[in-house]
């Protein structure tokens, strides 16, 4: 095979072909080895059809392993990526038979050695000559930045150089963070219309986290009022809505998100202590405090646990009905409060 040259992430054009028989993807940043094994599967599936995934945890694995899945043929005589994670370690305690591997790796498989840190030696020099090291580090602001505009197309919206400069500012350089944040403005915005500044200041102002919680904590008020001026907690939760999404300017599928993520907490919760937690730990776990604890602890006292997941799932389906065009996220937010409201005692 044609010899390759170690690369890195930070290369322009990183040539992935179908006669790599062992790939090397280390460094931290996750993003970019998710995006290298999306690239090479798809050329794997275009050469030999279907692929079969096989992955392993370095530290639960043998080398005898990896090796029996890597030459014995899959179902239909399939072709095999074979993955092993935290691969520094493995690799640095079997450099030898790795290095006699590569010299005659089998054609019907490509062994994927993921890990933070790699340690290098002449085993490198044995995987180029049938495969590539990819060194994915953290990239510069700049980099993240084209990284940005790039990645909207994929999910659809559009993104100036500009304005992907704004958000790199407020999130930092880690790409799967971006990716997320970039995810969810495009919800927000019509399919193949541009994300500007004014709808990051709006969504990314504060922390995702924070923002979160600042819904949550209205809505879990509005729930512990009950009855309060006559009326009931639904309504006053639909109350809460209204003001968040017209007076707060808050986006009515993004408020709808942060509700299917506090049923999401409520529901951990509620595991948490079936598993014999006590409200302090889950509390610490939940990162909450003062009147927020309070009204998350009183909250999931309320809620009847056979209830709890039923309800998670109910606004989930609305989420994405919101987000899929089946159904007003206004409505559904206003009809899922309604239910909450009923099924607390």
């Amino acid at each position: 095979m044609a010899k390759r040259t170690t690369k890195k992430s930070t290369s322009k054009d990183i040539s992935l072909d179908e006669s790599i028989r062992i790939c090397v993807l280390y460094g931290p940043e996750m993003m970019l080895k998710k995006q290298y094994m999306q690239q090479l599967r798809t050329i794997m599936e275009e050469a030999h059809g279907e692929v079969q995934t096989i992955q392993f945890n370095a530290s639960d694995c043998s080398l005898a392993e990896v090796f029996d899945e890597l030459r014995s043929y899959g179902l239909m005589q399939q072709y095999k990526m074979v993955i092993v994670d935290e691969a520094d370690e493995f690799a640095k305690e079997h450099r030898d038979a790795l290095t006699r591997y590569a010299e005659s790796p089998v054609d019907h498989g490509t062994l994927v050695l993921r890990s933070t840190k790699w340690n290098k030696g002449n085993l490198d020099k044995a995987i180029d000559k049938v495969g590539c090291l990819i060194k994915c580090d953290a990239p510069t602001p700049a980099v993240a930045a084209t990284w940005l505009v790039t990645q909207s197309k994929v999910h659809k919206c559009k993104l100036d150089k500009a304005t992907a400069q704004i958000l790199v500012s407020r999130i930092g350089c880690d790409l799967m963070r971006l990716d997320a944040e970039l995810a969810k403005l495009s919800l927000l915005v019509e399919p193949g219309a541009k994300i500007d500044e004014k709808l990051i200041d709006q969504v990314v102002g504060r922390s995702s986290d924070e923002q979160a919680w600042v819904v949550q904590e209205a809505i879990l008020q509005a729930l512990s009022s009950g009855n309060a001026l006559g009326k009931t907690a639904g309504g006053k939760a639909i109350e809460k809505i209204h003001e968040l999404v017209d007076l707060s300017n808050q986006h009515e599928v993004l408020v709808l998100y942060f509700v299917a993520d506090l049923m999401r907490k409520l529901n951990v919760a509620i595991q948490m202590r079936k598993a014999g937690a006590a409200d302090a730990e889950i509390s610490r776990q939940m990162k909450l405090w003062g009147p927020r604890q309070t009204l998350f602890m009183s909250l999931l006292r309320r809620l009847p646990e056979h209830r709890a997941g039923a309800l998670l799932d109910q606004v989930v389906k609305a989420d994405a009905g919101s987000k899929s065009g089946l159904g007003n996220a206004m409505r559904n937010l206003e009809c899922f409060c309604t239910i909450l409201s009923d099924s607390l005692n």
